[in-house]
């Protein structure tokens, strides 16, 4: 990949334009994370009781569907919000998937993966006694994309 910067102070607001050959899963990390960027979408809005944080989002170990609600678990703290999980899926990042029909977690700090061929495959967080649960359904992308991440290290 090459990279060129451009400076042209006629520019009335940054353009940034990406120039490929083909949409690679690269590219579309690049766009995204420009895009976060701009957005500063490092952090979430989350509440505890009637108190609202903003958390942020790599500290993020998981999150479940909790009858009205989603349980965003932290390591230190539980906190609620009342979006659907799908759309929280859609404004994260890349690195949080959905591991069953009710709960997606952060694959950046996922230690290891216990897998159970007739239920669900427990999964288990770095810093954390916190353990989550992926499904049948769902565990065999799960552990693609933690060999994927292992190879590029």
């Amino acid at each position: 990949m090459k990279i060129n910067i451009d400076v042209d102070d006629s520019l009335e607001q940054d353009v940034i334009t990406i120039h490929c050959r083909q949409i690679t899963d690269e590219i579309l990390e690049l766009q995204r994370m420009l895009s976060e960027k701009q957005s500063g979408c490092s952090k979430m809005s989350a509440f505890i009781d009637d108190t609202e944080y903003y958390v942020e989002i790599k500290s993020i170990i998981f999150m479940e569907a909790d009858g009205n609600y989603i349980s965003i678990h932290t390591g230190k703290s539980i906190y609620k919000a009342r979006q659907k999980l799908y759309e929280l899926e859609e404004m994260l990042p890349r690195n949080f998937m959905r591991v069953s029909k009710s709960t997606i977690v952060n694959t950046d700090l996922i230690t290891s993966i216990r897998k159970n061929i007739t239920g669900a495959s427990e999964i288990s967080f770095r810093n954390s006694t916190k353990t989550a649960y992926a499904s049948r359904n769902y565990i065999k992308v799960l552990i693609e994309t933690m060999d994927e991440k292992r190879l590029k290290k």
